[in-house]
């Protein structure tokens, strides 16, 4: 009788499911059982969504980049290029300013007359080449993340191929890393190429301003010999 008992209840255990005495994890014991794999519907893949087509008139460019909610950096804080578009001659540099977003606009403050500085050098000023962001709006961290890199060098390539430069004076590190996956040490102090269109335009690195401080005697004479090599061009 006992021994009918037993084989009964075990019995009741393999229908229920059980397959141990000790499992590591927790099993749900009422959940019907699973299909085999192949059973199961496989998901049919789904592509990602076509990236929007960018506007191809210069001025609504502009407004966009100012306002697109997907654009690396708070549309708060992002600052439009100046300058004459129609030059040929474009300046990159890396980010606004720290002072820039509270004057609402690109290069302020002493920063921005130490720039004016560099460009009178070589026979220019502000009215006289295009002035434009790699970055619309400055990182909190005081540096362009290497994640968004990808991104802003999309756009950029689209801004230069509206405007159609003959050449271009990039300042920054983060396009050096960018354009040519290269530290802006060892990328300066020659002539590259940036692909725009169907052409190839000769480029120029250098310092971002900021770095041209009074104090920075390396930095200031390795600028002057990239603003010379620019004006060579």
């Amino acid at each position: 009788m006992t021994e009918g008992l037993t084989l009964s209840a075990l019995d009741w255990w393999t229908e229920a499911g059980v397959d141990t005495l000790v499992d590591e994890s927790a099993r749900d014991w009422l959940q019907s059982p699973m299909a085999p794999a192949a059973a199961r519907p496989t998901p049919h893949a789904v592509a990602p969504p076509a990236a929007p087509a960018l506007p191809t008139d210069l001025a609504a460019y502009r407004r966009w980049l100012l306002s697109d909610p997907a654009i690396p950096g708070p549309v708060a804080a992002r600052l439009d290029a100046t300058g004459d578009a129609t030059s040929r001659i474009v300046v990159v540099v890396d980010m606004p300013e720290a002072e820039d977003r509270a004057a609402g606009a690109l290069l302020s403050g002493e920063v921005g007359a130490r720039f004016d500085r560099m460009l009178g050098m070589i026979g220019l000023d502000r009215g006289k080449a295009y002035v434009l962001p790699f970055a619309p709006a400055r990182p909190t961290t005081g540096k362009v993340a290497a994640a968004d890199q990808a991104t802003l060098r999309r756009l950029l390539d689209h801004h230069l191929a509206l405007i159609e430069p003959a050449k271009l004076l990039l300042l920054g590190d983060a396009l050096a890393q960018a354009l040519f996956a290269l530290p802006l040490a060892r990328a300066r102090g020659t002539t590259h190429a940036v692909r725009v269109g169907s052409r190839d335009v000769p480029a120029i690195l250098s310092f971002p301003p900021r770095l041209v401080a009074p104090g920075a005697a390396a930095f200031r004479q390795q600028a002057r010999d990239d603003l010379l090599a620019f004006q060579a061009l």
